[in-house]
């Protein structure tokens, strides 16, 4: 609202300054109160805040909003307790008639755009994901039981109780890695939700199996970064044998589907393909900054997540993976997939 334009940036989160994009409106959806529009346009440096129907609310000056945003940052910044309260924050939503900072969970828009777009000259109302750098870094795939891969455990000489048992927190590299040394091999079979698989099998067909394989690399312990994944895969025979791919043919769908996950896909409704977030990310750096991967800069949006994102070990106990199981005779195992900001 005070700045009224929006950077994007490249593949490092710089600011790339001869591209901005015009900000017109900011509209917003409240579970209780439907939607707001805050109109900018007026030459007079005033916040109009309207409803659905162009109710006029309020009207600010957009200096008494300008002047708290540090107050915030800083109190957001410097706060060591996982819960605080910020006054400047309370003050600054009430002057914007606003009741509810965070969007529906099911929504990938956190908030909408009115946006002038000085290269093709057409204003468009476009929806952005926000994500934000302060604190602990923010996850990109949430896992959930609709996550969990599941992977079939041949010729395993050991106890499945004497898997199990195994505790702690790096337990399930361990599981994985005492499954190997007893003789076995693991297998993957198949994704849990059938939701998840048709989506994943929209990036490409074997697509599947190929992040299974990256699962099975992440719990083996040969990497954590989805760059170190990919680059395993090199030397996975499996793969290999089947699809004869390069790393930059892994990259390329790697990339895709972190995309898809960030602007439109989520594990338990089936995708249509099409991007929810249709204006993109908007970040919030360390420093307070805005800035935006927009469809003008998909390139470096997609190299951004793919140097920035990681796997990680969800909750065993909720997510219901980890534990060696056998049905008919044939041990199975399920792992999981989330995919946090490394940064």
């Amino acid at each position: 609202m005070g700045d009224r334009k929006l950077f994007a940036a490249d593949s490092d989160l710089a600011v790339i300054p001869e591209k901005y994009f015009d900000i017109l409106k900011i509209i917003r959806y409240e579970a209780k109160t439907g939607k707001k529009i805050y109109d900018i346009t007026g030459p007079d440096d005033k916040i109009k805040v309207l409803t659905e129907n162009d109710l006029v609310l309020t009207v600010i000056d957009s200096k008494k909003v300008r002047s708290k945003v540090s107050g915030i940052f800083e109190k957001i910044k410097n706060e060591t307790d996982t819960t605080f309260e910020i006054p400047l924050a309370a003050e600054a939503m009430g002057d914007l008639r606003c009741t509810q900072i965070k969007a529906e969970s099911l929504q990938k828009s956190d908030i909408f755009l009115v946006v002038h777009d000085r290269i093709s000259t057409v204003i468009t109302e476009q929806g952005f994901s926000i994500k934000s750098m302060l604190g602990g870094p923010s996850t990109l795939l949430n896992a959930s039981g609709a996550t969990n891969f599941t992977f079939q455990i041949n010729d395993l000489k050991a106890a499945t109780e004497s898997i199990n048992l195994i505790g702690g927190g790096s337990k399930i590299r361990e599981r994985t890695e005492k499954i190997y040394k007893a003789g076995a091999a693991i297998v993957f079979k198949g994704v849990e939700n059938e939701n998840f698989k048709r989506n994943l099998r929209k990036i490409d067909t074997a697509f599947p199996e190929i992040m299974a394989e990256i699962i099975l690399a992440y719990y083996q312990g040969k990497g954590r970064t989805m760059a170190e994944l990919v680059a395993s895969l090199e030397e996975n025979r499996i793969l290999q044998t089947k699809y004869d791919l390069s790393r930059a043919d892994y990259e390329f769908k790697i990339k895709n589907f972190l995309v898809a996950i960030a602007l439109g896909m989520t594990p338990n409704r089936e995708w249509n393909g099409l991007t929810s977030a249709q204006g993109g990310y908007i970040i919030v750096k360390e420093n307070g900054d805005l800035v935006c991967y927009h469809l003008y800069n998909r390139d470096e949006f997609q190299e951004y997540l793919y140097k920035n994102t990681k796997l990680e070990t969800a909750s065993t106990s909720r997510h219901e993976f980890g534990d060696v199981y056998e049905i008919d005779g044939k041990k199975y195992m399920r792992l999981n997939l989330q995919i946090r900001f490394v940064k």
